[in-house]
């Protein structure tokens, strides 16, 4: 199990080995994900984003030399994205959001690659996933399913619906509330609220029963509709 030390530590680490592989070349490094938020499980893994300055065959395996030979690579603990600047600057925008929110910068500086996000770009970003986890969503619900074992297969749509209403809170009141408990806080929808504390207490929903599984499809996709129609009353209110 980590804990915050064990975190710092791997980090410093990892930005040495990325300095003595890559040099100059290294141009942005952030942690993001539950550590950086500081609302992190000890089994928790550590998120980290690195750009360089190209990626090619040669770059990969270096970087994937470099990311096996850290500690805790072995053992699950890790999850990088590596990309390069011109990959970055034509990623979705919408995409683009999680660099600028909630991570720690170890190296370079954000605003020297991309643009900070617009209205239009959170926008993008809660009309995708919520039009994303509706479909699927629905699709759970209307159709013939063997549910069983189903809520592994939910967890990365709650987690998505959670970005959204990141982004949703802060196109509509200029707050970015990271982590889920501030979320919480600030919330007063209670669907919105059943989906944050989902999320919150994944791990300790244990049950394989179909029953179960279908009853969160089921919240899922009573979020999804409410966010989108509430998309649909900011479109016409403009």
């Amino acid at each position: 199990m980590l804990t915050q030390a064990d975190v710092d530590s791997w980090l410093e680490e990892f930005h040495q080995r990325l300095l003595e592989c890559f040099g100059e070349r290294l141009i942005f490094l952030a942690h993001h994900g539950s550590w950086a938020r500081g609302e992190a499980r000890p089994d928790s893994d550590i998120d980290a984003f690195v750009i360089v300055d190209h990626v090619d065959d040669e770059t990969l395996l270096a970087y994937r030399k470099l990311i096996d030979a850290m500690p805790l690579t072995n053992e699950h603990m890790v999850s990088t994205f590596f990309g390069s600047t011109p990959e970055l600057s034509v990623w979705p925008r919408h995409e683009q959001i999680q660099c600028w929110f909630g991570c720690k910068i170890l190296h370079g500086d954000l605003a020297d690659l991309v643009e900070p996000p617009t209205d239009g770009d959170f926008i993008t970003d809660v009309r995708l996933k919520a039009s994303d986890n509706l479909h699927m969503a629905r699709h759970y619900l209307l159709h013939p399913h063997d549910m069983t074992g189903r809520m592994r297969q939910l967890a990365y749509p709650f987690k998505e619906a959670c970005y959204a209403m990141q982004s949703w809170m802060h196109l509509t009141t200029g707050i970015r509330y990271d982590s889920k408990l501030a979320m919480l806080d600030a919330l007063e929808d209670e669907t919105d609220r059943e989906v944050v504390l989902a999320v919150r207490n994944w791990q300790t929903i244990t049950s394989d029963k179909p029953e179960v599984a279908t009853e969160y499809a089921a919240l899922l996709e009573r979020w999804a509709r409410a966010m989108l129609e509430r998309l649909v009353a900011l479109k016409e209110s403009r």
